[in-house]
């Protein structure tokens, strides 16, 4: 292998690296949810609280701008919580599969 190729190749990897991280960007703000008068940021670990609090306790969440905000039917915004999730991270999932199948620095901005 020449330094040539070592250079294309090297140049082919960061273009990839940048594609992957500006995607996972994209996702990570898509994955907001306006509930209640907050904004939340639906995670793992959010969507977890809410699958084990008791269904007729009222739950006090702090949103994404550190406000208190009161939930009242914790298993409606579970469920808009798991909706959005698998919105995005079917998205996430299809557009990085196609990142993978690029083996061109060309084809990365098509």
């Amino acid at each position: 292998m020449t330094l040539e190729n070592y250079e294309e190749f090297a140049r082919q990897r960061l273009d990839h690296n940048r594609q992957r991280l500006a995607l996972r960007e994209q996702q990570e703000q898509r994955l907001t949810l306006a509930y209640a008068g907050g904004m939340f940021l639906v995670t793992t670990e959010l969507m977890a609280l809410l699958a084990t609090w008791p269904e007729n306790d009222i739950l006090y969440l702090v949103d994404s701008y550190e406000n208190p905000v009161e939930i009242v039917d914790v298993t409606d915004m579970l469920v808009h919580c798991r909706q959005r999730w698998y919105e995005v991270m079917n998205d996430w999932h299809n557009q990085y599969q196609e990142l993978k199948k690029v083996r061109r620095v060309g084809q990365l901005s098509e």
